[in-house]
């Protein structure tokens, strides 16, 4: 299924993500990180860095002693989770250090592997596959397009975000793209909305947890 919003272009692929197929270059660099540095996000940071871990901690379900964060911006949750976890990496294209962790060029193994707003701006997903993780913890923006219809993309949707934005996920959509690089569903959660609250009644951020398909096999 293709369409057109506000003249930007679209597609419904067979997981039933939605993919922006004309994107533009977007810049991501430290003044873009600094969005999240602002009084709006800054009030209730903690409260989120805290939600987030919590969440990464009970889907883990033990010990975690490594995690790397992908797509960290200003880093408020690897400084948040260095206090519970001894090493903590951040992957980020600005590559802006954070105090006492370790930025690093590529994907390493980790524990947990973490995207907290940021696999919605990865242009290639196929990278998935090749993680070397025990559990990895998504969280982005929530797409009602299937239920909603395209007159709420088009007007209602707030994380319609041409060119930075370039993927929409609902929970089976994320599901379907996960199964298909070799992970499975572990937990599926509306925390974040407690901080990042909707605008209506309809659930604002995603959270879901992943581990490999076959080490649950084992």
């Amino acid at each position: 299924m293709n369409f057109v919003s506000h003249e930007r272009h679209y597609e419904v692929d067979e997981h039933g993500v939605i993919n922006q197929t004309d994107p533009k270059p977007f810049i991501y660099d430290k003044e873009y990180s600094r969005i999240y540095d602002t009084p709006e996000y800054q009030q209730q940071s903690d409260i989120l860095q805290a939600l987030r871990l919590g969440f990464v901690k009970g889907c883990h379900g033990k010990r975690i002693r490594s995690l790397l964060d992908c797509g960290y911006g200003n880093g408020a949750f690897m400084k948040f989770a260095k206090q519970h976890i001894p090493y903590v990496y951040g992957l980020d294209v600005t590559n802006t250090p954070i105090q006492d962790c370790y930025i690093v060029p590529e994907f390493i193994n980790a524990d947990v592997i973490t995207f907290f707003d940021s696999l919605e701006h990865i242009h290639d997903l196929s990278f998935l596959k090749s993680l070397n993780c025990e559990t990895i913890i998504i969280s982005l923006p929530y797409c009602h397009f299937i239920v909603q219809g395209k007159d709420w993309f088009d007007n209602n949707y707030k994380h319609r975000k041409p060119d930075e934005h370039l993927h929409h996920f609902n929970e089976y959509s994320l599901s379907n793209v996960m199964a298909a690089n070799g992970f499975e569903k572990i937990a599926v959660s509306a925390h974040e909305d407690i901080v990042r609250k909707p605008k209506d009644t309809l659930q604002n951020i995603l959270s879901m947890a992943f581990t490999k398909t076959n080490r649950r096999k084992k």
